[in-house]
């Protein structure tokens, strides 16, 4: 479930904020600013369903979005900030990006932001909560 929320809303992201990097994920690869990052960091299954949960998930994502202070101003970065804002709240948008027979996204919202600078960097983590289910078993 990670994975599929890291595919489908990296590739949002970066269809809709061309003038940056958009990556997912955990990696050692190369990273060029400025560039947002899409990590799913847990899954899990809601207790109100008990132990058959029905293949739903409470996701929690963290969307980091760093800009360089050499190359930015704080304010475009915040603008950058604002895009990932903006397409994360058309909840509409998002649930739209799984198709038939992919399961079905039910809600996503903001749950923090937080903002900070180091070494030479501009930084927010953006944490959100999805509510999704995995397609059924073919």
């Amino acid at each position: 479930m990670r994975s599929i929320i890291e595919d489908k809303v990296s590739a949002y992201l970066a269809a809709n904020i061309t003038d940056t990097t958009v990556v997912k994920g955990i990696t050692d690869s190369l990273r060029s600013l400025p560039t947002v990052v899409v990590y799913s960091t847990n899954a899990m299954a809601p207790k109100e369903l008990g132990a058959n949960p029905l293949g739903n998930y409470n996701v929690s994502l963290d969307i980091y979005v760093y800009s360089s202070a050499d190359d930015d101003t704080l304010a475009s970065h915040r603008e950058r900030v604002a895009k990932v804002h903006g397409l994360m709240a058309d909840v509409p948008a998002l649930k739209a990006l799984w198709g038939e027979n992919e399961g079905v996204l039910y809600a996503a919202w903001i749950e923090s932001d937080e903002e900070g600078m180091q070494s030479r960097n501009f930084g927010n983590k953006v944490c959100y909560t999805l509510i999704a289910c995995l397609p059924p078993a073919p």
